[in-house]
């Protein structure tokens, strides 16, 4: 077993967001309750990222620290994440629902997260969803460039929160922090998440990529926020397919039951999302997990 594990180590001493993180960051004061949401075009704010601006730095560090959720806009293609809901539709009915712990050798896997099955977990969810790891990269080739798809924008957030670019892109489970990918299906009428906050110590973000539409693939339900007023705020009216949000998984947030279309066509609603998160494998001992929120203020 790994007793601890050095974050510090992955830091990048050079990034200016790493000093800014260090500067500004309280981890006694993170933020619990959404602030408002902001849109930025993502090449834009890529650009932005990575120009060395004092003033941009010091802008977006202090907006999430606040509680700001970031909506990038048009960070993926649509004609793309529409393969990948075909590829993955296609493992979901061809692979059998299994669970691997991330130890040396872990394969990716599909898991079908049943009403039953979410007791298994740290809060409740109900949710078909296939598993990544980098180390299967070449495992898969019914993917294709997956991957580096991904990466090419889960680097730029690594980098905004303090880490080289390619932090734990090469790890394994017996390094301890691994890079985990997540393509979900939430099935209409049963998908849904119980309102909670992510694990905060190896990432400071939850990162969601989405690739479905409100009143288009489904009804109603999806992410939804609490502000700091109680108010259930639904991030779903301001998404498109393509877009990519972040914010700190501190941030109290959940999905709410996927409710089905009915328009008597043949359409079957479902609301499909990527989940990209940096976490420890099953060597670490005391492994730190997301908690379900009970009681707000």
């Amino acid at each position: 077993m790994i007793e601890n594990v050095d974050i510090d180590i992955d830091k990048d001493p050079s990034n200016i967001y790493k000093i800014l993180w260090d500067k500004f960051e309280r981890t006694d004061e993170l933020p619990k309750y959404l602030n408002k949401v902001v849109e930025y075009n993502y090449d834009d704010f890529e650009n932005k990222i990575y120009s060395g601006s004092d003033e941009f730095s010091n802008k977006i560090i202090k907006s999430l620290l606040s509680g700001d959720i970031i909506l990038l806009k048009n960070s993926f293609e649509k004609k793309y994440l529409e393969e990948v809901k075909q590829i993955f539709r296609n493992k979901f009915e061809n692979s059998n629902s299994a669970f691997h712990k991330m130890v040396e050798g872990c394969p990716n896997f599909y898991r079908n997260i049943t009403q039953d099955l979410s007791k298994n977990y740290s809060f409740y969810q109900v949710k078909k969803t296939y598993y990544l790891f980098p180390w299967n990269k070449k495992n898969e080739s019914d993917i294709g460039d997956f991957y580096e798809q991904i990466y090419k924008k889960w680097r730029m957030l690594k980098y905004l929160s303090g880490f080289y670019k390619d932090a734990w892109e090469f790890n394994t489970p017996k390094d301890g922090i691994i890079d985990r990918f997540q393509v979900a299906m939430y099935p209409s009428g049963s998908g849904e998440q119980e309102l909670h906050q992510d694990p905060y110590l190896f990432q400071k973000f939850f990162i969601s990529i989405y690739l479905s539409k409100k009143n288009i693939d489904y009804k109603s339900g999806g992410i939804y926020l609490i502000d700091k007023d109680n108010n259930r705020v639904d991030l779903e009216n301001k998404i498109d397919v393509g877009d990519m949000s972040f914010g700190f998984g501190t941030i109290y947030h959940g999905v709410d039951r996927i409710v089905p279309i009915t328009d008597n066509s043949n359409h079957e609603s479902e609301r499909w999302w990527i989940g990209l998160y940096s976490t420890v494998s099953d060597y670490v001992k005391n492994r730190h997990t997301g908690r379900p929120v009970k009681n707000l203020k």
